[in-house]
């Protein structure tokens, strides 16, 4: 009978105090798992949550009333393939995922892209062109308002690393270094 192993992870936020707890049925030192790289998967599961939340929020995934699991299933696929459009546009158009930048596009700003355009297709082309215009202005406003606002973030976190004796430098991230 073959043993199985698990490794449990404390993990403490250096700043909040907060300890999170994980229980992996992966080993560091063993068939290439590394501490950092069962951090990396335990810490990646906020890329899905917000993926849920953007399809509830932006893409309509909640807004159902159907009572079979064929309308549930066809209302699922649509709003996955939505969230799949919106996510090829924004990598195409995005010249940075860097928000502080002000050039990372949201998925709210891909999906009123798309809304804007395919609300002005039967319009005469000069409203067409201000309301495509308006859009624009309206997305390169909350970009650089997101930037600010990041950057604003990122100097506050700085500060209170530097208050508890923390270099914001030699912290160990659980992203892949290089």
């Amino acid at each position: 009978m073959a043993s199985s192993a698990c490794t449990l992870i404390v993990a403490k936020h250096v700043r909040t105090g907060e300890v999170k707890y994980f229980l992996s049925n992966r080993v560091p030192g063993r068939s290439g798992w590394s501490l950092r790289s069962l951090l990396r998967v335990a810490f990646g599961r906020w890329k899905v949550k917000a993926c849920f939340r953007e399809a509830k929020e932006e893409l309509g995934w909640g807004h159902f009333e159907c009572r079979g699991w064929g309308c549930v299933h066809r209302h699922l696929i649509v709003t996955i393939l939505s969230q799949l459009f919106c996510a090829r546009v924004r990598h195409r158009y995005c010249k940075s995922e860097v928000v502080t930048d002000a050039e990372r596009l949201t998925l709210e700003q891909v999906r009123r892209a798309a809304d804007t355009y395919v609300r002005s297709i039967g319009l005469p082309p000069k409203v067409r062109k201000q309301q495509h215009q308006a859009e624009l202005a309206r997305m390169q406003y909350h970009q650089r308002r997101n930037a600010a606002a990041s950057r604003s973030h990122q100097k506050t976190r700085q500060a209170e690393y530097e208050a508890l004796g923390i270099d914001p430098e030699k912290i160990k991230s659980i992203r892949p270094k290089g």
